[in-house]
């Protein structure tokens, strides 16, 4: 090795001073530049260093360096070239190399990670210009004696897009051992991720104190062979009390497979973050909430696409925070289907055949979730891809056809919603009347337009006939245009027994069932459903839909724990974050925990601010009973969605609440009729009542019970018509009904409703004991607080019906809503309050 000091060598207007390092190539020597006045650091090739070789690679670092100026990586000053050699001019680092601060350093685990984020910054920085290092090592990481780490000697490194100049072939393998890749020893072609193997060593020296595969045992070979075909030391092992997300993160990037590690220093980068910026495992709840918050609304380029790649990694469930398997995830996509727009002649169904072969293409896809959409007639691409874009959709597919009855031609295009830019696109001839191969092979081209990485492999599924295809799709068409049938569900459920590995029926009857059971609240429907998603468990469909499709029938179940452990398992398969949040703050909201409702809906809306999401915080905060913020949010969110009629009919249940019943008869009536529901119509019929309209009352409510038969809530709302009317044994007969159906039932809803109905009936201790355990389990609950106040009336109990009329009254409830005979008849008892007795007697 050279090590001779210089006397006093000049190179232009650098003059030399002691030597700081040696390699095989290259000596690096302290210099001083005369000219600016400061110490630099020059890298010059050895004197028996002179080949072709030698001299391009300090040629290709010279040009690679020039291109970064980041603070962690050292920086190139100047280039020096001679008639009989080359040197680097370079930025001076005053301090050590990461090797050495190892050996002197004992430092606490957080400082290790900030460094460890630096180098990851460093090298991202390097990556995003596609220059792989190559001899990512301690021994060339700069630690500055301010704490500052540096990547240096790019010697070696190659740009992804660089011709293969062979400049190590006279090595024939470029690098140091205990750092390389199992593919970079094996020579093979190599890409960003094998850095990543490198870093992981650097991260596992430095957290763990010793090497991952270096056992001291053996000589080169005998640890080419560990790196390549050996796992390396469990992190345990080496440190037993290192936390698991850190070592799953060492798991993650020394993976001997490229494609199971992270996929980007970034990615690595904000994991790091992350556990640098909560602390150690058991920080309190709150201090992981606020810090989650604060990441999530970082600002980022791209948005959505970042935001919930991030999210992943931070989305806090239950008080606690998720694990740390995201490390080796794929960005989330939301991905929408427009309407395939048809030119010329195709037979029936051509467009429905379209989307659900395009929508099926969704399920060939890792990490991506498939965003409902119906656009506006007459709107134009633009609008549409603008209200995706305000959904958090991340991509869509755009279909368009020219057809001559037998066939047609398809353009299938691959759009960016965040600037409406074509990323993708392929064209081809189908024959529209051999619908089944036609869906197969629109759904293959749809799932292809994607990068490679997001691919899975996809089971066959048989054929169907003709004939049963046909009901198939009209059925699907049926779905796309809310026009479903009773019988559809029943349909499906056959053709499933005939064809049980066709993973579009158990998808066409998941959604059946969930939108049948919304349209007449009949649960038979969901465990219907359910029934048949364990048939698809015996037979070769997808894990991931299945458990995708049964938790979207347990968000309408009671069911905590099945709940809580299919979102674990869809959460470790990498399913997109916003559609897990919206599971479950939808489930809160059905358990009746509405401040966790909010929260979670928050989240997920940040995720992805769609309709559903925005109708979701609203819901919670109506069922909390803070009016105001439900109707702000409604407000706001229909002036985005005018056409989610959901949002109106809540709204329209809110004003009733709120005594502004013009206003609720107007956004409910503006809703189109094709599209009001049950609900839609008691929520109108709550509107008359309060008014004392109790003739129309009376019609609305039996609409919503002709289109939900057995529903508790109009069963409940005729049987108020009656006690105002004083037709009492008709109020009883209802109330009956009401405790015959919910006697066997453990549901929230069901509880509550059983609770007045056993009120009414006479059966008062255990209605009061039914109403104080659903206090108990659930607060804040207006409906609940609502029943409470005419259960203790009828239970002569006046003081205690007072504080639930007040806590009513306090959060907005109108005075409209105690015109029943119960409530009169607390005019008359000295016990009721006096807040009461001005708002209900006078």
């Amino acid at each position: 090795m050279e090590t001779a000091e210089p006397e006093q060598i000049q190179l232009g207007r650098y003059r030399l001073g002691r030597t700081l390092g040696a390699g095989g190539m290259g000596v690096v020597y302290l210099a001083q530049d005369t000219k600016l006045d400061r110490p630099v650091a020059i890298k010059k090739l050895r004197r028996d260093a002179t080949s072709a070789s030698a001299r391009g690679r300090i040629q290709s670092e010279a040009q690679l360096l020039a291109k970064l100026n980041h603070s962690n990586i050292v920086q190139l000053y100047d280039v020096l070239e001679e008639d009989d050699g080359i040197a680097l001019v370079m930025e001076y680092v005053e301090g050590t190399t990461l090797r050495e601060w190892m050996r002197e350093h004992i430092a606490p685990l957080r400082e290790k990670i900030g460094l460890l984020m630096q180098i990851c910054d460093g090298l991202g920085e390097a990556h995003a210009l596609g220059i792989i290092h190559r001899d990512l090592k301690p021994d060339n990481i700069l630690i500055t004696n301010n704490g500052v780490a540096k990547i240096t000697d790019f010697g070696i490194a190659k740009s992804q897009d660089q011709q293969d100049l062979n400049l190590t072939k006279e090595d024939h393998v470029a690098g140091t051992l205990g750092a390389m890749s199992p593919e970079q020893i094996q020579g093979k072609p190599l890409d960003l991720r094998s850095d990543l193997f490198s870093l992981g060593t650097i991260a596992y020296e430095l957290l763990c104190g010793t090497k991952p595969f270096d056992t001291g045992e053996g000589n080169f070979l005998a640890l080419a062979g560990r790196v390549i075909n050996e796992p390396h030391t469990a992190p345990q092992q080496a440190w037993s009390k290192i936390p698991e997300p850190l070592a799953v993160l060492l798991d993650k990037l020394l993976h001997k497979d490229p494609t199971q590690r992270p996929e980007s220093a970034q990615l690595v980068y904000d994991a790091l973050e992350f556990m640098y910026r909560v602390g150690e495992p058991d920080a309190d709840t709150e201090e992981f909430s606020a810090t989650i918050t604060q990441l999530l609304s970082k600002p980022r380029n791209n948005h959505w696409r970042k935001v919930a790649a991030f999210a992943v990694a931070v989305v806090v469930i239950a008080g606690g925070v998720w694990g740390w398997s995201y490390l080796n995830r794929l960005e989330p996509q939301y991905i929408a289907v427009l309407p395939a727009q048809i030119e010329g002649e195709a037979p029936e169904l051509t467009d429905t055949l379209v989307r659900q072969a395009l929508s099926s293409s969704v399920g060939h896809l890792k990490s991506s979730a498939l965003v409902a959409f119906t656009p506006r007639p007459e709107e134009s691409l633009e609008a549409q891809i603008k209200s995706l874009r305000e959904k958090g959709v991340t991509d869509v597919l755009v279909p368009s056809l020219e057809c001559a009855r037998t066939r047609c031609e398809i353009e299938i295009q691959l759009l960016d919603a965040a600037d409406s830019l074509i990323r993708n696109q392929t064209s081809f001839a189908f024959l529209p009347q051999k619908r089944q191969e036609s869906e197969y092979q629109i759904s293959e081209a749809g799932a292809h337009l994607f990068e490679q990485a997001y691919l899975k492999h996809e089971a066959e599924q048989g054929l169907m006939s003709d004939d049963d295809y046909q009901r198939y799709l009209k059925i699907a068409a049926r779905l796309d245009n809310k026009d479903l049938k009773e019988n559809d569900l029943k349909v499906l459920g056959e053709l499933i027994l005939r064809y049980p590995d066709n993973i579009n029926l158990y998808r066409a009857h998941a959604s059946a069932a969930a939108k049948l059971y919304v349209a007449s609240d009949n649960f038979s429907h969901i465990q219907s459903g359910l029934a048949m998603l364990e048939r698809a468990r015996t037979h070769n469909i997808d894990k991931i839909v299945v458990l995708e499709l049964e938790l979207w029938l347990r968000s309408y179940d009671g069911n905590r724990e099945a709940f809580d452990q299919l979102l674990s398992k869809l959460q470790a398969l990498n399913f997109p974050p916003a559609q897990l949040i919206n599971k479950y703050a939808r489930f809160l909201y059905i358990q009746g925990e509405y401040q966790d409702g909010i929260k979670y809906s928050s989240k997920a809306a940040e995720l992805n601010p769609s309709a559903e999401n925005l109708y979701l915080i609203a819901l919670n905060q109506f069922g909390s009973g803070n009016y105001q913020e439900a109707e702000k949010t409604l407000t706001n969110s229909i002036a985005s969605h005018p056409e989610h009629w959901t949002s109106y009919a809540t709204l329209g249940a809110i004003h009733v609440e709120m005594g502004k019943y013009t206003a609720a008869e107007s956004t409910i009536n503006s809703i189109p009729p094709p599209f009001r529901n049950w609900r839609t119509h008691s929520n109108l019929g709550v509107s008359y009542f309060l008014q004392g309209r109790y003739e129309l009352a009376l019609d609305a409510y039996t609409n919503a019970l002709r289109m939900a038969p057995d529903n508790v809530l109009p069963l409940y709302n005729i049987a108020e018509i009656y006690l105002i009317l004083g037709k009492e044994n008709q109020a009883e007969k209802h109330f009956r009904k009401i405790s015959q159906i919910t006697e066997e039932k453990t549901g929230i809803r069901d509880k509550k409703y059983r609770s007045i109905a056993l009120a009414y009936l006479g059966r008062i201790q255990e209605a009061i004991s039914l109403a104080h355990h659903l206090n108990q389990e659930i607060k804040d609950d207006t409906l609940i607080k609502y029943f409470s106040a005419q259960i203790f009336s009828l239970a002569g109990e006046p003081h205690s019906a007072s504080i639930y009329i007040e806590q009513l009254l306090e959060q907005g409830m109108g005075a409209d809503w105690f015109s029943l005979p119960v409530f009169h008849k607390l005019c008359t008892q000295p016990a009721t309050s006096k807040k009461v007795t001005k708002a209900l007697c006078h």
